[in-house]
Formats: C-alpha cells, sequence, structure tokens
C-alpha cells in the first residue's frame, strides 16, 4: 500500500505541475490535468489521514481535514463560471504544501 501511495502522490504532483503550465500556454487541456491532479492528491491525503489523531483534536490533523474541504472546494468551482476559481485552486496548491511540508524533501537517505 506504501508503494501505491507514493505513485499516487507523484502522480498528482506531475499533473498538478504540468496542468498549471498548460494553462499558463493558454492550453485547454490544463484545466483538466490540474484538477485531476489536485483530485488524485485528495485521495492520497485522505488515504493518509491519521484517524486516530483526528479523533483526538490535534491541530495539524484538523489542518490537513481543511485543506482537504478546501482542495474539493476547489474542484468543484471549476466547473462554474467563477471568476475566482484560478485563484482558489492556487490557494487549495499552497495550503497543502505549506500544511505538509514534512513530505517534501529534497534529501536522499
Amino acid at each position: 500500500m506504501k508503494r501505491f501511495l507514493s505513485i499516487l502522490y507523484t502522480l498528482a504532483t506531475v499533473l498538478i505541475i504540468v496542468g498549471a503550465l498548460f494553462i499558463l500556454q493558454s492550453e485547454s487541456y490544463g484545466i483538466a490535468m490540474l484538477t485531476s491532479g489536485l483530485g488524485l492528491n485528495i485521495l492520497y491525503r485522505v488515504f493518509t489521514l491519521n484517524v486516530q489523531n483526528l479523533k483526538e483534536f490535534k491541530l495539524p490533523d484538523i489542518f490537513k481535514v481543511i485543506g482537504i474541504l478546501i482542495m474539493i472546494f476547489a474542484c468543484i468551482l471549476i466547473f462554474t463560471n467563477s471568476e475566482q476559481k484560478f485563484n482558489m485552486m492556487i490557494l487549495a496548491v499552497v495550503l497543502d504544501v505549506i500544511i505538509n511540508y514534512k513530505e517534501i524533501s529534497l534529501k536522499t537517505k
């Protein structure tokens, strides 16, 4: 399961980055790639959520749930005509990086 989750997280990250690059080039399928990457990221976050810490109301896990809810809201907003959909998508990605900064590592073991 751990191997599957690392592949899922890597795929989600790549789709988010590539989707953002295609949006910058005004390609229409960039939104689909970005949304699918964010959807995969939501799945990864749900699978790695520590339910026991959440039941104990530990602050980092509560922030993770809030981040998941913001990502879901950003994905829903993409399919509307809202002017703030890209801002919400950027907020969701940046907030996810800030909340889960320990998972991002440039060091090799």
